[in-house]
């Protein structure tokens, strides 16, 4: 991304004249060596644009999972503003204002677009975008930004990122990501015209699990249908850390087309980046139980039954130790089983539940969860893991079986479906309560399809309940 910078006498660089193409033009020129220009400025004061990695436009670096390389986010060397027919516009939807704090090569791109293309109000507080844009009615320069604005359909452009997306809505977002909101087929087509092809394909990654497949495929196919594209797999037999083929035993995911080849199927560069969109995010309620085989469907069902019959359960799933490790932040820290009990105490004696089924691959929070609740407390056969161990680099594979009262005898040894039955049986309950942003809510959310009594997403910072 270029920043409009002040004329700097003191460095030499090449000049290139204030046009419309004034962005392309420099990005032509390698930015990668040569990462500032002096613009002649027909209109105004002559100035510099300067050109900035956008992965620095982002959450900071330390933020990501050591087994996520860089870069996180699209370079954007290439890209035409004129393709209407490649960009996402359905950004915008539901915006009736836009503001934005720094005047820079992608909030005057934006603005262009929204000015052509919508009926959005746009306010900023630099009067240079006038050496970009004509005057519009729908364009305010402004000395101070206007109070009144319905935040609800307010697109908020900030200059420096704090962490994330900032709202989850993609309302209040930094500049590279907004327009990487709006650009991201032109980001994968890559110059390639979107017309020779028919089909996408995303490699998702080795560390993903079953929760994020099952989400980000059903994601994929409503999101690409946007642009008359089918989802398609192709990974060499292998979707995340599992085999292809064992999980069809169980979901009907349909991820294959013969008329599939390299020529006509586009290929997503980087799944960490797409899934930075609003794009893929936006999609509510991403699965439903149409995804699972009816004897897999049939099979969890009975497990359940055998469990609970018609008790009144509290679904609990506690994320561990695999997110500390992992150093998530914001919404996605989760709270500590400690931190949970109390609420937990609370519905008990409110609303009358029976039992508690829990999720947790955490070791610790089960053995904290036990002797707070003792036989209430059912959890299913699952590998635990110790944060002590995984910090010291040792993974262990233990086996548990849990059943209450000896009410259902069965043991899972297969860690692929044993998750997911987990998040079937937490959907199945009369409420939910997680211990923040993960996988596994959006799927128990999904599942459920908003049969939840009551339900509630802890975050550290965040103390209003999660909503459906």
């Amino acid at each position: 991304m270029y920043r409009i910078e002040s004329f700097d006498h003191t460095t030499e660089c090449p000049t290139l004249d204030l046009t419309p193409s004034l962005f392309h033009d420099a990005l032509r020129l390698d930015p990668g060596s040569l990462d500032r220009f002096h613009v002649a400025n027909s209109v105004g004061d002559d100035f510099d644009i300067v050109y900035y990695d956008n992965n620095d436009d982002i959450e900071p670096l330390d933020t990501y999972p050591e087994y996520q390389k860089p870069p996180f986010m699209a370079s954007y060397r290439i890209y035409d503003e004129e393709d209407t027919d490649s960009l996402w516009m359905g950004f915008f939807d539901g915006v009736s204002n836009m503001i934005f704090e720094e005047l820079n090569e992608y909030t005057i791109v934006l603005t262009k677009l929204v000015l052509e293309h919508t009926d959005i109000e746009v306010y900023c507080m630099d009067q240079r975008i006038l050496w970009f844009i004509p005057s519009d009615a729908r364009l305010h320069v402004c000395d101070k930004f206007p109070e009144a604005l319905d935040k609800d359909s307010l697109l908020y452009i900030q200059k420096e990122l704090g962490s994330g997306i900032e709202d989850g809505r993609f309302r209040t977002l930094s500049s590279t990501y907004a327009f990487h909101n709006v650009f991201l087929l032109q980001w994968i087509l890559d110059g390639r015209d979107l017309s020779h092809f028919k089909f996408i394909t995303v490699d998702i990654d080795e560390w993903a699990g079953i929760g994020l497949i099952l989400s980000y495929c059903r994601r994929y196919r409503i999101a690409f249908e946007r642009f008359d594209l089918r989802f398609v797999h192709n990974g060499n037999g292998k979707l995340g850390k599992f085999n292809e083929d064992h999980l069809l035993e169980y979901f009907a995911l349909d991820l294959h087309d013969e008329e599939s080849d390299d020529d006509n199927t586009l290929v997503v560069p980087s799944f960490m980046a797409l899934t930075k969109t609003k794009f893929i995010k936006g999609i509510p309620h991403s699965i439903d139980e149409s995804i699972i085989t009816q004897k897999f469907k049939a099979e969890m069902d009975e497990y359940y039954d055998g469990l609970f019959g018609s008790e009144k359960v509290l679904g609990v799933m506690i994320r561990g130790t695999d997110y500390v490790t992992a150093g998530m932040t914001g919404d996605r820290k989760m709270a500590t089983a400690v931190e949970m009990a109390p609420l937990i105490h609370d519905w008990i004696g409110k609303y009358g539940f029976e039992r508690i089924f829990l999720a947790t691959e955490d070791e610790d929070a089960l053995e904290y969860m036990r002797s707070e609740f003792g036989h209430m407390l059912v959890a299913l056969s699952q590998e635990r893991l110790k944060l002590s161990d995984l910090r010291q680099n040792e993974l262990i594979s233990v086996y548990e079986k849990e059943h209450a009262d000896g009410m259902y005898e069965e043991k899972l040894e297969d860690t692929t479906v044993n998750y997911f039955y987990a998040l079937y049986m937490l959907s199945k309950c009369d409420s939910f309560v997680c211990s923040g942003r993960c996988n596994g809510w959006d799927v128990v959310l999904s599942l459920n399809n908003d049969r939840f009594s009551r339900c509630y997403k802890f975050s550290v910072g965040i103390e209003s309940p999660g909503s459906l």
